[in-house]
This record gives structure tokens, C-alpha cells and sequence, in this order.
């Protein structure tokens, strides 16, 4: 009998194999590149998009936590505006845990970011809610922006995702 249960449970456990794999949304994230720069400029040169600052390697890590020796390449900026809650950070991480960690850098600077805003700035506050922290692969990207949907629109072009 107890081999019967273990040839079912197995027998179930190759069923359920391609099935998992087919709610993987498709497509191979290993393959996907992206040039964050070249991206960052496209998403800069939106018409509505308020003037950022790119924040070089040693005030990326002081500002936001973001330490660039985890990753290949990475672009993080804030409006220059300090009253706007606009951000966006590209990054292709080194490793998937290092995409991971930047992954939750980039929640809790969300989160942090709110309660900055929460009391004065409703409207800013908004922007944070509707934040948008993508990850394809060991790519990591933050977006947050008072036309949050034309940004990430933006964003999808120019990264080439569907």
C-alpha cells in the first residue's frame, strides 16, 4: 500500500509540472536585456515628466540604500522638485538575490517615502501609492510618477516588453 501512495504521489507531482510552468507567464526572463540608460532617456524625455536628478554611485547609496556594487548596471533618480514624489530606478541586478534585495530596498523606500508624505502632501502620497516595483529576471525597476500609467506605457516600449 505504501508503495502505491508514493507511485501516486509521484505519479501527480509530473502532472502538476508542466502545469506550474505554464502560470510562469511565459517566456524565458533570462533572456530579457535592457540598456537603463538608454531606457532612463526615454523615459526622461516624456512630456510631462518633471526634471529628475541622477543620483551617482555614492548618493544613491547614502539617499536611497541602493549600493551599486550589487549590480551590473543601474540608473536611480528623484524629481528635482523635493515636494514631487517622482522616482525611477533601472537596475539590472548581479545575481537574483542581489535582485531581490533591491527588490525590498525599493518597497521600503516606497513605504518610507509615504510617511514623509502622508500628512502634507496628499497628493504626493497618491503618486506613492500607485508606485509601480517591477521585476523580469534580475532586473528591478521603480517607477513612481504623477502619470503613472503613460510612465510605465513608456517604460514597456522602450524595455521592449509586451
Amino acid at each position: 500500500m505504501k508503495m502505491m501512495k508514493r507511485f501516486a504521489a509521484a505519479a501527480l507531482s509530473l502532472l502538476l509540472v508542466p502545469g506550474l510552468a505554464a502560470c510562469s507567464g511565459g517566456g524565458d526572463k533570462a533572456d530579457f536585456e535592457m540598456d537603463v540608460q538608454q531606457v532612463y532617456g526615454e523615459l526622461t524625455a516624456l512630456p510631462d515628466m518633471p526634471a529628475m536628478i541622477e543620483l551617482p554611485e555614492d548618493k544613491a547609496l547614502d539617499f536611497l540604500g541602493l549600493d551599486y556594487s550589487q549590480c551590473v548596471q543601474a540608473v536611480a533618480a528623484i524629481s528635482a522638485m523635493n515636494i514631487q514624489a517622482d522616482e525611477i530606478w533601472l537596475v539590472e541586478a548581479k545575481d537574483g538575490s542581489a535582485a531581490a534585495e533591491i527588490e525590498e530596498l525599493a518597497r521600503a523606500r516606497v513605504e518610507q517615502r509615504m510617511e514623509e508624505f502622508k500628512n502634507y502632501a496628499p497628493d504626493q502620497y497618491q503618486v506613492l501609492e500607485n508606485a509601480a516595483i517591477l521585476r523580469e529576471g534580475n532586473y528591478v525597476v521603480l517607477l513612481a510618477s504623477q502619470d503613472i500609467e503613460s510612465l510605465k506605457d513608456a517604460f514597456n516600449k522602450a524595455a521592449g516588453i509586451d
